[in-house]
């Protein structure tokens, strides 16, 4: 905002004039505290006075960074009369206090805390037809929402629940805009990164998918994850805000899928980035429990080979494994009800192989997951008259799948009493030759 001229007037009822303000740099004293004769400035009852004041407090809190600044302005009692220039009719006096409390609230908690009592009017100024003071209350909220959870509570309870909602619809779209029209380079690499954190925390406020969508922005976060010119951050944030829609209808996960998500997926497991090859497997899960028509993509697309190596080494993480199995897992029900395409894929593809050694892994919920799908694939019935290759009894048995369901079903280490016993129920009813204990 550019800087207003200044004009020598005749001192003020504080005996601080216009031209005495201006002479006042925009820095702590050495003692770290603000200047006294900008406090007196900042509750001046001469508008010019405190327009220059404000000004310089704002500057105080930009430039040096904010880090060091933020609690001499709130000991020196500032916040009242900061707040209470949101109510100004003077757009620039509320710019200017929506930006200091911007930055108040990108300190501590404690901090933040301190301009809690902005937020009805900051909800209000979100939608002030003044972009500037639109934008800065939308900041600024935008601090105080992410702070803690604790604290967006008091935001609901201060705002309500609907100027919140409305609020989102209010920046969705500009985030969404901003994603799309700003170049994927180093410079800026950051600010695209915020934009699509930003885009991922509205959309766990549960907006409605179809806004999400009517943004036009899920081709674009489809693009940026398969970009080589991306960071893995702003590629994990893509993965966050895609996971969100995938999970959706399929109706709603087609988009992301014809946008070519799952070549998107293929790009960020090749990485081997323990984080977004976990987020890659969430999104696969979630398309392998989506339509058949999704599933085939899936399958063409080359991205159950991923899930199969997770599963059948050891040295992937844990999390990573788990979303493998889910993947696996939620393919078997496409199995289970016959259809030929997935269990020839599924058979040749190595899957009961992987939910095999998916039993040995100490996670209770892949235990689960791997029983789960096992259960589904023995149910399965070739067609008559097809060619199947090796049934999945076969191969089960070839993959030390009796040995396994056995471990399960003896670990003193697993207490799941309910996955015991469906590995009991297995080996009985296809497997009675180890049904019995193993000796120890």
């Amino acid at each position: 905002m550019a800087e207003e001229t200044l004009r020598d007037i005749t001192a003020g009822p504080a005996g601080l004039t216009l031209q005495g303000v201006s002479e006042i740099q925009a820095s702590l004293t050495e003692e770290g505290k603000v200047p006294e004769d900008l406090v007196l400035g900042f509750n001046s009852e001469d508008p010019q006075i405190k327009k220059a004041s404000v000004t310089k407090i704002r500057k105080i809190l930009w430039d040096p960074p904010p880090s060091g600044a933020i609690q001499p302005v709130i000991d020196a009692g500032l916040i009242p009369a900061i707040i209470s220039l949101l109510d100004s009719e003077d757009t620039s006096l509320q710019c200017d206090a929506a930006w200091i409390v911007t930055n108040i609230a990108s300190g501590t908690s404690q901090q933040t805390e301190q301009v809690i009592g902005a937020v009805p009017r900051l909800i209000v100024l979100s939608a002030s037809p003044n972009a500037d003071v639109a934008d800065n209350a939308v900041w600024a909220l935008g601090n105080v929402l992410v702070d803690s959870a604790r604290l967006r509570d008091r935001v609901e309870e201060e705002g309500g629940v609907a100027a919140l909602v409305k609020l989102i619809k209010h920046v969705l779209p500009c985030l969404a805009r901003y994603i799309q029209e700003t170049p994927v380079n180093e410079a800026n690499m950051d600010s695209i990164e915020c934009a699509v954190e930003a885009l991922d925390r509205i959309c766990k406020h549960h907006i409605q998918h179809t806004d999400f969508i009517a943004t036009g922005v899920v081709p674009r976060l489809v693009k940026l994850l398969a970009d080589s010119s991306s960071s893995v951050a702003l590629q994990k944030q893509v993965l966050r805000c895609l996971v969100y829609l995938v999970g959706g209808s399929d109706d709603e996960a087609d988009v992301a899928v014809n946008a070519g998500l799952l070549p998107g997926l293929l790009v960020a497991l090749e990485t081997k980035n323990g984080d977004l090859c976990q987020l890659a497997l969430w999104n696969a899960s979630n398309v392998a429990a989506g339509s058949h028509s999704q599933v085939y993509a899936l399958l063409d697309s080359g991205l159950l080979k991923p899930p199969v190596r997770v599963l059948l080494y050891d040295q992937e993480s844990a999390i990573s494994r788990r979303e493998a199995c889910w993947t696996i897992s939620n393919l078997t029900k496409k199995v289970q009800s016959g259809d030929a395409k997935v269990a020839q894929a599924f058979l040749e593809g190595r899957c009961v192989e992987a939910l095999s050694a998916a039993l040995l892994i100490h996670d209770p919920k892949v235990k689960e997951l791997a029983v789960s799908g096992i259960t589904n694939v023995l149910e399965w019935k070739p067609p008559q008259g097809s060619e199947a290759g090796e049934s999945p009894l076969t191969i089960l048995r070839s993959a030390s799948g009796p040995q396994n369901l056995r471990a399960v079903r003896d670990s003193r280490a697993f207490h799941d009493k309910n996955i015991k016993r469906e590995c009991r129920d297995l080996l009985t009813r296809y497997f009675p030759e180890f049904s019995r204990p193993a000796r120890v």
